[in-house]
């Protein structure tokens, strides 16, 4: 599912088979494999093989600019409900003439009279820029083995072993394309848990390996129920929660590994002392058992419980690492220089383009480029050529025509440097971030010397990202960098330090996959987890197995936190107890009460108490 772990099974397929043999085998994600067969043979579908992929904020100002296009008075539209709703279309197989759109809230009933039209727009605008979006490489490879079947015919005869890992999270295109892939024979390995689906919201299909044997009734099915990581106090709790969903192969995962300690759970009375409990507790843990930081994961439903326990965390001179939070990819830095690249690798990326066009500032505005747009609808030209033929034909002032020669020069240069391969792509790309001056431009736009080092630092880690990828790709190219950091996100560039002794702060989806000795559950209240949305649609199995999930990340130790009241909506809610908490036997768990309802006031305010000194906080009688 994510190239790191294609990365970590490609070195134990090599550790089993040897180095030689593992280069013959192919391990990558479903993306990377359509990429690679895309770039040899997309020309069938009428695009040219230079693509770009289009990152999620290109895909944004695309849909903005297709929403503006519209016309539509009086009314504004949620770039990401489009983006979303276009997204899940696409992984499921849905066209623009078959879309339905969102239909969460009474709201999106606009969004769904616009959707087909957005959608429509949106796919032309790419096809424009000779660009795919992420989900795209999924698609139109599926389509071009419908299409051609002299190309699938030589994947099949390529590939005559496939085997699938994380089976429950593929879509329903994934799906397909394993059904055309082993088509002829058949030879289909899948590893999964329907326990652990918790991607439903982006496409994922549980239905997929729960039907298994149906569609391929010559499978043999083995259950591993042994599980590797937890105690049997934490297996027990999470087969008495997941036992409760309906649809589910029936197994029941124990372990060797002994009792452990009771789970214990925290009845506290706001998001405040949630976070300062978990501290103390935290911190206690730690005095007992002389655990590292790193050995701690605090896991929450949502990205924006985060923000409370950074706050007391810092306070209480905690290191952390917040997953999950704003993509490196998403610094306005990386944006320009990553686009500035993309417009070189291909001149019809109209996102890109229309990105770095004034960065740093030429005077080239929103008028210049309407205009320029009209050319590019009327005579079918690239944005770049759009701006050269307005210089030809003396459209703009002398100002804003210094601007837009410097721009267009720079691009030229570049790309023939890139073509030519005149130095390392690096020593190219360090060359074209001095010659556009950007480091200058940072200085003159930071607020403060601090703040210039920490984007100068971003435009660096580019930098150095490219040279090491330099340094391990077997054929280098600029278009193959900008392949490998769309894919691989994050990890491209090197911004996490697994190494580092924090405690981890991630959401329970961040953390699939994970696993921690010591492991926080946070926000245990109906409304939170299960999320107010699947409690109203009445969809809570997905729910269920993301706190399932969250469980069986705990090696030795689990602590559940319960808050009698939250702030939501920027209003303080009284909150009840999360269902599925009520779902794990009493036997199991330690409760730790801080708060009661009562005191928290749910029905009466509370008398006025007498002056009493503060109770430290308990630790349990026993070692944890």
């Amino acid at each position: 599912f994510t190239n790191k772990a294609a990365g970590e099974m490609r070195e134990r397929v090599a550790g089993l088979v040897g180095g030689e043999a593992a280069k013959e085998i192919t391990i990558s994600t479903f993306h990377a494999f359509c990429l690679h067969m895309l770039r040899r043979q997309i020309t069938h579908l009428g695009y040219r093989s230079n693509f770009t992929i289009a990152s999620e904020s290109d895909s944004r100002t695309l849909i903005r600019r297709v929403t503006e296009e519209l016309g539509v008075q009086n009314e504004s539209f949620d770039t990401g409900t489009f983006q979303a709703a276009i997204s899940l279309a696409k992984n499921t197989g849905e066209t623009p003439e078959t879309v339905k759109g969102p239909s969460r809230t009474a709201n999106d009933e606009k969004y769904r009279q616009y959707i087909t039209e957005v959608y429509t727009r949106y796919e032309s605008a790419l096809r424009a820029a000779n660009s795919l979006d992420f989900d795209d490489l999924l698609s139109l490879t599926l389509r071009l083995w419908r299409d051609h079947p002299k190309v699938l015919g030589e994947a099949r005869r390529q590939f005559k072993y496939v085997m699938v890992d994380e089976y429950q999270d593929t879509n329903a295109i994934q799906y397909e394309l394993l059904r055309m892939l082993v088509g002829e024979h058949g030879n289909l390995f899948v590893v999964g848990d329907d326990d652990q689906a918790i991607y439903g919201w982006r496409g994922a299909d549980v239905r997929n390996i729960l039907g298994f044997e149906r569609d391929f009734p010559n499978a043999t099915v083995i259950t591993m129920d042994q599980n590797y990581r937890s105690t049997s106090t934490i297996l027990d709790a999470a087969n008495h929660v997941i036992k409760n969903n309906a649809s589910r192969r029936d197994k029941k995962l124990w372990s060797d590994l002994g009792t452990g300690r009771p789970i214990d759970r925290f009845i506290v009375s706001d998001e405040d002392a949630e976070a300062k409990e978990a501290l103390t507790w935290l911190q206690y843990i730690r005095t007992r058992t002389k655990a590292a930081w790193s050995d701690f994961a605090v896991l929450y439903r949502s990205n924006l419980q985060s923000r409370v326990f950074e706050v007391v965390f810092r306070q209480g001179g905690v290191p952390y690492t917040v997953f999950g939070g704003q993509d490196f990819f998403e610094r306005a830095e990386v944006k320009d220089i990553i686009s500035y690249l993309k417009v070189i690798a291909n001149p019809r990326d109209e996102a890109a383009f229309l990105r770095v066009v004034n960065v740093p500032r030429r005077g080239v505005g929103d008028t210049t480029l309407h205009q320029a747009h009209d050319i590019c609808r009327t005579e079918g030209k690239t944005l770049g050529m759009a701006l050269a033929a307005m210089i030809e034909r003396g459209m703009v002032a002398p100002k804003i025509e210094s601007g837009m020669r410097l721009f267009l020069n720079v691009v030229q240069r570049y790309r023939q440097r890139f073509r030519e391969r005149d130095g390392d792509l690096s020593t190219i790309v360090r060359g074209l971030v001095a010659d556009i001056d950007y480091l200058g431009e940072l200085q003159r736009t930071s607020r403060t010397a601090e703040q210039y080092e920490s984007r100068a630092q971003c435009v660096e880690t580019v930098c150095q990202a490219i040279q090491r990828y330099e340094e391990d790709a077997q054929y280098p190219t600029l278009a193959g960098f900008l392949d490998a950091s769309h894919l691989n996100g994050d990890a491209s560039f090197g911004s996490r330090d697994e190494n580092r002794d924090t405690v981890s702060l991630m959401t329970i989806h961040s953390a699939k996959g994970l696993e921690f000795p010591f492991v926080f559950i946070v926000g245990l209240e109906d409304g939170n987890l299960p999320h107010e949305r699947a409690m109203l649609e009445g969809s809570l199995d997905e729910e269920r197995r993301l706190f399932y999930v969250a469980l069986t990340r705990g090696r030795k130790h689990v602590t559940l936190f319960e808050a009698l009241s939250r702030v939501r909506h920027g209003r303080e809610k009284m909150c009840k107890t999360s269902r599925f908490l009520e779902e794990i036997p009493e036997a199991l768990l330690v409760k730790q009460i801080r708060a009661t309802r009562e005191m928290v006031g749910e029905k009466v305010a509370p008398p006025e108490p007498k002056p009493k000194k503060k109770p430290k906080p308990r630790g349990p009688k026993k070692g944890i």
